[in-house]
């Protein structure tokens, strides 16, 4: 308890010099919580944004050709038909398989309007984007095969249309009515409102002539779909194995050149997810030199601090050093009162960063960008906790160990 009472005192002699050594300690950790709280937000955001879809889903687009094939020029708009699209799924590494056209409509309940992307898709596009059924049922084979104006609607759509008792009531698509026959939850955040119809009906309505700009399927483990970078070429400009077997198998049927990347873009969420672990590795390295850099200034500050404090309180402890006062008890008091500056202002700061990480976490619209639930896990405090322990005994222990080996006479002559 003395020793307790001791280094409260020399504390409080010095409110001012404490407070700002304090401060500066608080804004490290404060700042490291911050720090490490929006880092977790954003892994949190892009694990929601995949979470929705499996990691081996693959989508392929049609491009624009940017060499010449046979004779013909190059610039082409290309396209796919059911030949293609027999093709891909003939592919032994495909699995899960939808065919996706769409297009932007007006859309007309009990005369109430609005817009929203009119999608002909297959069965699997379910299975492929985990579309969760709020109401009702999604598209299935039946559908396809009779050709069914039937359809399933977003709950976006649906509150749009100020109510979701919709399933078994029609719409119209355009001027064409369709029976609801579900609800399902809405897609990604950027995504309007979406409506997804048999591809069958849509292309005997909309699109005649059979073309069609997107397939989306998923692949089994015989597929390598991870990028590697060639030398010389951007990332964007090189091509995983699977994508080249893609390019291969259709170039013919579509009449391009195979080694042409613009002809087809091809869409990977493993390789698109790998892309955001690497960013998201980077922030995490800056975090941590960041994080290191501000317990180091905390560091310095309270080691400052603490040498000032020796060299003022000189003459005491070489009073003490001649009345027979142990070194350990020296040491104990430097040490003490720097872990106690640097423990209080540290969990100051720590308590700070963890409540305006949770005010993010409240009040930060969720649905607009991929940021989600900040918050600083319990063993990132927890080793924030005992770092800092540890730079308080070693801001301490320099100039205690300099106070010990003061000699008593040495001590009693010296001026400040």
């Amino acid at each position: 308890m003395n020793i307790l009472s001791e280094i409260w005192s020399s504390i409080s002699r010095q409110k001012f010099r404490t407070a700002m050594t304090g401060f500066a300690v608080a804004w490290g950790i404060f700042i490291l919580v911050v720090l490490l709280g929006a880092s977790n937000g954003l892994q949190n955001g892009i694990n929601d944004r995949y979470g929705n879809q499996v990691n081996n889903m693959v989508t392929v687009y049609a491009g624009h050709t940017s060499m010449p094939y046979k004779g013909l020029k190059e610039d082409r708009q290309l396209y796919f038909t059911e030949k293609e699209a027999t093709l891909v799924r003939q592919m032994p590494e495909v699995e899960l398989f939808s065919i996706v056209r769409n297009t932007s409509m007006n859309i007309n309940y009990k005369n109430q309007y609005t817009t929203a992307s009119v999608k002909g898709v297959e069965n699997d596009y379910q299975k492929i984007y985990q579309k969760d059924i709020y109401k009702g049922r999604f598209l299935n084979n039946s559908d396809n095969r009779q050709m069914s104006k039937v359809c399933v609607i977003d709950k976006r759509t649906a509150q749009d249309l100020m109510t979701d008792s919709l399933v078994g009531r029609y719409l119209q698509i355009g001027n064409i009515p369709f029976l609801i026959v579900g609800i399902c939850e809405n897609g990604n955040n950027w995504e309007g409102s979406t409506i997804h119809i048999p591809f069958s009906t849509y292309k005997s309505l909309y699109s005649t002539d059979g073309k069609f700009y997107q397939m989306t399927f998923t692949v089994n483990d015989q597929a390598d779909v991870i990028t590697k970078a060639e030398r010389g070429k951007s990332r964007w400009e090189s091509s995983s194995p699977f994508e080249e077997k893609l390019r291969t198998v259709l170039s013919p049927s579509m009449q391009f050149d195979k080694s042409d990347n613009r002809a087809l873009w091809v869409n990977s969420q493993a390789d698109e997810y790998e892309q955001q672990q690497g960013v998201m590795n980077a922030i995490r390295l800056f975090v941590l030199i960041i994080g290191i850099c501000t317990l180091i200034s905390g560091a310095v500050g309270v080691s400052n601090i603490m040498l000032v404090s020796v060299r003022e309180r000189t003459k005491e402890f070489g009073i003490r050093k001649a009345i027979g006062a142990p070194p350990a008890t020296i040491l104990t008091t430097v040490v003490g009162e720097s872990i106690l500056i640097t423990a209080m202002f540290g969990y100051i700061g720590m308590f700070v960063g963890i409540g305006i990480m949770e005010l993010i976490n409240r009040f930060v619209p969720q649905g607009d960008f991929p940021f989600r639930n900040p918050t600083v896990d319990i063993p990132a405090v927890a080793i924030a906790t005992f770092i800092l322990i540890i730079v308080g005994v070693i801001a301490g222990a320099i100039p205690a160990i300099k106070a010990m080996k003061i000699k008593p006479i040495e001590a009693l002559n010296y001026e400040k």
